[in-house]
């Protein structure tokens, strides 16, 4: 009997666990990070973490630089972080010119 009740309290600890780790990795995000060199600092955007220049957080998250690498944890339920999007556009069609004879 003791053992049954040890059993499902181990389990709906997990549970509980599982489903805070998961409501925590939906609200919080790695911030983009880049390697300072000797003679470069670090821009307005960005907050120096040792030898890493860090991205500063979107608006209602806040650093956590407890651990391994940095992340932003949202403050509240309703912080929201649109990630970058890549400043690449690819070619039109038809502008591609053909390589040069003999490469």
């Amino acid at each position: 009997m003791k053992r049954a009740i040890s059993l499902a309290f181990l389990a709906a600890a997990g549970l509980a666990l599982a489903t805070a780790a998961r409501a925590q990795s939906q609200n919080s995000y790695e911030p983009q990070q880049r390697l300072r060199t000797a003679l470069d600092t670090c821009l307005k955007t960005e907050v120096m973490q040792g030898a890493y220049c860090v991205q500063k957080c979107s608006a209602g998250f806040r650093l956590n630089v407890v651990g391994g690498k940095p992340k932003c944890v949202g403050q509240g339920v309703a912080a929201k972080h649109e990630p970058p999007k890549p400043a690449y556009t690819p070619p039109r069609e038809g502008t591609r010119k053909p390589p040069p004879p003999g490469a």
